[in-house]
């Protein structure tokens, strides 16, 4: 029996694959809309012209040749359902010699001036009946992948599909030992007012969605692009586009996964240490705050797939206050005792936070670490004048123009220094966990991070004198002002600059808290 023409079209597509100098070729076996790989991402081949392609091509053979995956000796599993169809889905097993793997690949092709062309190429777990349709948005959902340089930048979609199932990167994480999530489905991720962008590839996989199957309404979306060329996937005052009625991503439920990176790696944050991977996690989210789900420690093959996505913070050195950086190994044990003071439930959280200031004072004037006298000792008495200023700056920030502060009165009650919080296991969770992400102690120092953990302990107070318990968007807004760095633009943005290098000191996180 002869092979078929989309068996002989998907052998050329193979060597030319894997050939450094096969660019040319490998791009004439394509269709004019086909996704491939141009310098900057992904475009259509037609639109891309054949000696860049080349060029590119080359270039990244020659640099990953050591690290791509090798595929070779494929057999056809199985044939188009009807195959006088303009286009067809083909099946093949597929050996990758380099980890040795059998692999199951499908190939969509169409008819062009009587030959076949290929339109995409992808691999699944087995044989699946899928349309040609479905085989191509499920080879588009792989495109963050062609974006990324490890462990060696994608050839073509099929190299990015391998890498998404196969590939992972080999580091350690570290994690707050009670941190814990699972998704309840509340979809507050897609609602809560921040801004969420995707690479401009992602339009040829919106393109790619049935529609007109699952929400007519949504037919020809075409998300607008912003002067930096990201596509804007939702602005700060809108919902996600994308949900169904009952709240739920009609992507993810069509493709069986979250192909867009921001949304995957929601609710995690991750940082770069010199030894390992710090997990964080945005209590916006309310599985984190209260704790449920599973541990980060259980999670570990979840969180190599989000990492992938992500960008990690990192930082160049580690400071304990302005101006005085300290090893590594110290920014992490302080970290972990400021933890410790925010985790301890038989202490009132101003308490907490009060000794937690005391010890970063007298770590950087080098005197004795004094616990139990700093729990016990009272607040300081402070100038009418200074308290005034930091009243000011939280009147400041409650009169920010976003719908949880709108909601609350513009005076700061006169008795703030006298009020305790009323749910201090939740807010020692979204504390715990700002201080963990490192958003404003990696560009900082932990002392100033600490310090915005006494400017979000304050602002709890005066959303628990509007409203009590909090009510979600509350503690969403208060999130949103920690682990996604909002509070940093205000403090250091609006105040006074003598005000401002106060904020760097341990003294006047004490005098924050007797304010």
């Amino acid at each position: 029996m002869s092979a078929l023409p989309q068996e002989q079209l998907f052998r050329e597509y193979l060597a030319a694959l894997g050939d450094a100098e096969g660019g040319a070729a490998f791009h004439r076996l394509h269709a004019a809309d086909a996704p491939v790989r141009h310098a900057q991402g992904i475009g259509r081949a037609g639109a891309i012209d054949c000696a860049e392609f080349s060029r590119t091509h080359r270039d990244i053979s020659i640099e990953g040749a050591q690290r791509l995956p090798r595929f070779a000796g494929p057999s056809l599993l199985q044939t188009p359902e009807r195959s006088e169809a303009s286009e067809s889905v083909c099946w093949f097993e597929v050996h990758e010699s380099g980890e040795g793997r059998s692999l199951v690949v499908a190939l969509g092709t169409r008819m062009s001036s009587g030959v076949p062309r290929i339109v995409w190429c992808t691999m699944a777990d087995r044989v699946e009946p899928w349309s040609f349709q479905e085989g191509l948005r499920q080879a588009l959902a792989d495109y963050p992948w062609m974006r990324k340089s490890e462990p060696a930048q994608a050839r073509a979609l099929l190299d990015a599909g391998y890498y998404r199932r196969y590939w992972r990167p080999q580091v350690r994480f570290s994690s707050l030992p009670d941190a814990r999530f699972s998704c309840q489905m509340s979809a507050a991720c897609c609602r809560h007012d921040y801004e969420i962008t995707l690479p401009p590839e992602a339009q040829l996989l919106i393109d790619a969605m049935p529609w007109r199957e699952i929400d007519p309404a949504l037919a020809g979306t075409r998300l607008p692009q912003r002067p930096d060329g990201k596509l804007q996937l939702k602005r700060l005052d809108e919902t996600c586009r994308f949900l169904d009625r009952r709240g739920l991503c009609l992507v993810h439920q069509t493709l069986g996964r979250q192909p867009f990176g921001a949304c995957c790696v929601f609710p995690f944050s991750f940082a770069r240490t010199p030894e390992s991977i710090a997990v964080g996690a945005s209590p916006i989210c309310g599985s984190v705050r209260a704790g449920l789900g599973v541990g980060f420690q259980e999670r570990e093959e979840d969180l190599r797939e989000r990492l992938v996505h992500a960008e990690p913070r990192s930082a160049e050195a580690y400071r304990l206050a302005p101006g005085i950086e300290i090893p590594w190994e110290r920014f992490r044990d302080i970290e972990k005792a400021l933890c410790d003071c925010l985790a301890a439930s038989d202490t009132p959280m101003r308490r907490r936070l009060h000794v937690a200031a005391r010890l970063l004072g007298a770590l950087k004037g080098q005197q004795p670490i004094e616990l139990d006298t700093w729990i016990a000792e009272p607040l300081p008495v402070i100038a009418a004048e200074l308290r005034e200023a930091i009243r000011g700056m939280l009147a400041r920030i409650v009169g920010w123009d976003r719908a949880a502060l709108r909601r609350l009165p513009p005076e700061i009650p006169p008795d703030l220094c006298n009020r305790e919080v009323l749910e201090p296991a939740i807010l020692a969770q979204v504390l715990r966990n700002t201080l963990f992400c490192k958003v404003y102690s990696y560009p900082f120092d932990l002392t100033t991070a600490h310090n915005h953990l006494v400017v979000l302990y304050l602002i709890a107070l005066v959303m628990q004198a509007a409203a009590t318990p909090l009510t979600p968007q509350m503690w969403r807004e208060l999130g949103s002002l920690g682990v996604h760095g909002l509070l940093k633009s205000m403090l250091h943005e609006g105040m006074p600059e003598g005000f401002r290098a106060l904020l760097g000191t341990a003294e006047f996180g004490v005098w924050m808290l007797a304010a």
